[in-house]
């Protein structure tokens, strides 16, 4: 019952204000040693394994979304008071092969307010790209979306 426990972890803990942080912070995933393909916290994001790389989709309190009611006004732990949560936008975080987080165009490590089209670009793009580096790609289909 690893989920339950995680559940009941969180609960009894002192939770922080995580309104400004971003999936890097809120996630802290490694992508080495891990045993999950699939992984979800909080009820506001998930990562996948993709061809080797790991990609996280954020749609959390926090992150950067679209709705500035979830991403300024909502609590951390709000979505998991929800048993639906939800929106239009997404933050998007992605590793390569190595375990380490890639850099964007914008010199982060995660780009936000991604519609859901364009995620599904992203996640082609890794199950395509063979053994090229993906990064050019990806940065080309985060900013063909504006």
């Amino acid at each position: 019952m690893k989920i339950q426990s995680y559940i009941y972890r969180v609960k009894i803990e002192k939770m922080e204000d995580l309104k400004f942080k971003t999936a890097i912070d809120v996630v802290q995933h490694s992508n080495s040693k891990k045993d999950e393909a699939f992984q979800c916290n909080n009820n506001s994001n998930f990562q996948m394994d993709i061809n080797g790389f790991r990609i996280s989709v954020a749609f959390g309190p926090g992150m950067y979304v679209n709705d500035k009611d979830i991403r300024y006004k909502s609590d951390y732990d709000t979505p998991m008071t929800f048993r639906v949560w939800g929106t239009d936008s997404a933050e998007v975080m992605i590793w390569d092969r190595n375990g380490n987080s890639i850099t964007w165009d914008n010199g982060d490590q995660v780009v936000g307010w991604c519609k859901s089209d364009t995620v599904a670009r992203f996640i082609s793009c890794l199950v395509n790209c063979g053994d090229e580096d993906p990064v050019n790609a990806l940065n080309q289909i985060y900013n063909a979306q504006f």
